[in-house]
């Protein structure tokens, strides 16, 4: 390739007597409209010349697209000048950079998956734990006495009537039977059962508060979504060209 065209790629807009770097403008009106009859507008460079600058690996969130993440960076910088004095002495420093702080910025972007302003809020668990001790004391103590007496007289004779004033002496008895019966029945039952039963619990509680403004907490979830992009550009801001 001719080395005076691929600088005129790079430089097109420069002065030949300028001995500062080039704006990332200039870089990348260099790269999307060189030699092309139907120049792309300012709105555009980003998005059609960013696989120039990005042609390398860096780590990145599947939170965010990778195109508007390049995107971003580039208008961001649009009318800065790198800070070295090739672009591709930029591109080797950017890329350890890249590499560098995206690990850290990732977690935040991964913070942010799954957010559900309609449903999401403050969540609250709770687990308690219940243990019990039951005595169950029960007696059953039954007693039984009972004394009983029966007697059974028969008595037979062929004898007049009066002749038998005594009957127990045996006198003027054909056929007698003086039977008595003494019945004295104890029963004394008791049954004592004494228990101790262990009862432990264990109950989780979850309390789930939706905000009421949601359109605050949409509204603080977009800032600190920016805020990540922020603190990115700021990580990035020693590779353009200071001014003192």
């Amino acid at each position: 390739m001719n080395p005076y065209r691929f600088n005129m790629c790079l430089y097109p807009f420069l002065p030949s007597d300028n001995d500062k770097p080039p704006t990332m403008y200039a870089l990348l009106n260099s790269i999307v409209n060189y030699d092309i009859e139907e120049k792309k507008k300012i709105k555009d460079l980003a998005k059609f010349g960013r696989g120039k600058i990005f042609d390398f690996d860096y780590p990145l969130s599947d939170v965010i697209s990778r195109e508007e993440f390049e995107i971003n960076i580039l208008n961001k910088f649009m009318m800065r000048r790198i800070g070295f004095d090739t672009l591709n002495a930029f591109k080797i420093y950017l890329s350890v950079k890249l590499n560098e702080i995206m690990p850290m910025y990732n977690k935040l972007f991964d913070a942010t998956n799954d957010w559900n302003i309609f449903k999401d809020g403050e969540e609250t668990s709770r687990v308690t734990t219940d243990e019990r001790e039951t005595t169950n004391e029960s007696t059953i103590t039954s007693f039984t006495h009972g004394i009983s007496a029966s007697t059974s007289d028969r008595r037979n004779s062929e004898l007049p009537q009066n002749e038998i004033s005594d009957v127990r002496n045996g006198s003027y008895i054909t056929d007698y039977n003086y039977d008595t019966l003494n019945d004295d029945n104890t029963t004394d039952s008791s049954s004592d059962n004494n228990g101790k039963v262990n009862d432990s619990g264990t109950t989780r509680e979850t309390i789930t508060r939706t905000p009421a403004d949601k359109i605050a907490i949409y509204k603080n979830f977009i800032e600190s979504k920016n805020n990540i992009m922020t603190m990115i550009y700021k990580d990035l801001e020693s590779l353009f060209y200071q001014l003192v």
